[in-house]
């Protein structure tokens, strides 16, 4: 086990009181502190995990320092002009900017709750024709991969197309008319981030998760091989 330093209680009011103030002396203050409390032992999970599933796809980045997000909020293409963010997150996936289309997990955790879910990172209406395509053409493998993903008690994000697609598997209509596919499991169970149990839980559920991230990477690799896909771009 690589040494873990803990979120605790007061790194979690420090991010929100820091938000709250929305300061720039107060962030430069307390800066070491939130360095110390939060950053260092968010980069310290990512670490951890992204070790064990760098064994589910090898060709996912597993910096920490480019896995977590950064404190300080890009404003710039946004209307919420807040300065800091109290969440933060780490963001397992092959470097996006050359596999945008791609499966992706992540863990994040608020001052509430914490997360951890998959998806694919840029969804398009086309490339969910080929979710739908790979779902009526490999039935039995995303059946065995949803098992595996619910067992974590992850849920389907659920945003449906009011019109039924056509050719849905009986049963799979929430997934196979979805305009987006995420799942995602919570906990408001925030002691889970003091110590290692946190680490060997991610550990499970992206264990859990495999199966799924596997189906997703057939549907990405049949839409990037056959349409080329849509080029992921830096704002500039």
């Amino acid at each position: 086990m690589m040494k873990f330093d803990g979120i605790n209680n007061d790194a979690l009011l420090l991010l929100a009181e820091n938000r709250f103030r929305d300061s720039r002396d107060f962030y430069e203050e307390h800066k070491e502190l939130i360095k110390k409390t939060a950053v260092t032992p968010m980069r310290q999970i990512a670490a951890a995990v992204g070790e064990r599933i760098s064994y589910i796809d090898p060709v996912m980045c597993t910096d920490p320092v480019k896995m977590v997000s950064r404190i300080r909020r890009d404003t710039r293409y946004t209307k919420d002009q807040h300065l800091y963010r109290e969440n933060m997150w780490a963001m397992f996936m092959r470097p996006k900017y050359e596999w945008p289309h791609y499966p992706c997990m992540w863990f994040e955790f608020t001052p509430r709750m914490y997360t951890a879910g998959i998806g694919i990172f840029m969804q398009t209406p086309a490339l969910l024709e080929y979710w739908r395509k790979a779902i009526r053409g490999n039935t039995g493998q995303f059946l065995e991969a949803l098992a595996s993903v619910e067992k974590t008690g992850a849920v389907f994000e659920e945003n449906l197309y009011k019109k039924p697609k056509d050719g849905c598997p009986p049963g799979l209509e929430k997934y196979y008319n979805a305009k987006a596919v995420w799942f995602v499991y919570a906990s408001a169970n925030l002691k889970e981030l003091e110590d290692e149990t946190i680490i060997n839980k991610l550990c499970g559920i992206y264990d859990a998760f495999a199966p799924m991230y596997a189906f997703f990477l057939g549907v990405s690799d049949e839409y990037v091989r056959e349409t080329g896909g849509v080029s992921y771009r830096r704002r500039r």
